[in-house]
């Protein structure tokens, strides 16, 4: 049995959840060794919609997205800006009598520009995520496992970060467990 608040496994007579304080049962209702009446019902238990792994390890999910977005976004303004000075002092400069330097140099300095605006763009989808993940947003898991698989791709923070985000997020247990945590499928009350 677990916890409905918090998620942690618990053992039948339990009153008290170890890790969050929330009273799971009804007390005894009479003195030790004595039986409740039969019209007294005790409160049992309701275990969440998954095994808790997405309460468990939301946050820090949503931190390390967080981090890497803004890592992300650090390594596009290092590029653009000291991009074009390590170009120079390694004695890429495109005016050494190249051949074809006339267009080369305009195709470079737009790859560089191109990169870091795709670059840019993942940090800032990164900071999405995070922040969605946070807020509980009901489209934030598909994003996270979106994101996840081709985060696989960026060897090996990347795919470290891929491996973790899917196995939060990716099981059906995960969906409706995170489902629930963003209060999907449940009747809105009416103002």
């Amino acid at each position: 049995m677990y916890c409905d608040k918090c998620g942690t496994p618990f053992t039948p007579g339990t009153q008290y959840c170890s890790s969050c304080g929330k009273k799971l049962m009804a007390g005894p209702t009479a003195a030790a060794g004595a039986q409740a009446s039969p019209n007294v019902t005790m409160a049992m238990p309701v275990r969440s919609a998954g095994d808790g792994r997405v309460r468990r390890n939301l946050n820090l999910l949503a931190g390390l997205w967080l981090a890497n977005g803004i890592l992300r976004l650090m390594e596009v303004g290092w590029m653009l800006v000291f991009g074009r000075m390590f170009f120079s002092s390694w004695g890429w400069g495109f005016d050494s009598g190249w051949p074809f330097a006339g267009w080369l140099e305009p195709l470079v300095w737009r790859g560089l520009l191109f990169g870091g605006m795709l670059l840019g763009a993942f940090g800032l989808i990164h900071l999405v995520l995070a922040w969605s993940l946070l807020q509980r947003e009901s489209w934030a898991r598909i994003l996270g496992i979106v994101i996840g698989f081709l985060a696989l791709l960026r060897f090996p923070l990347g795919t470290a970060l891929g491996i973790y985000t899917l196995w939060v997020l990716l099981p059906e247990s995960s969906g409706r467990e995170y489902d629930a945590m963003a209060g999907v499928g449940q009747p809105v009350g009416a103002a």
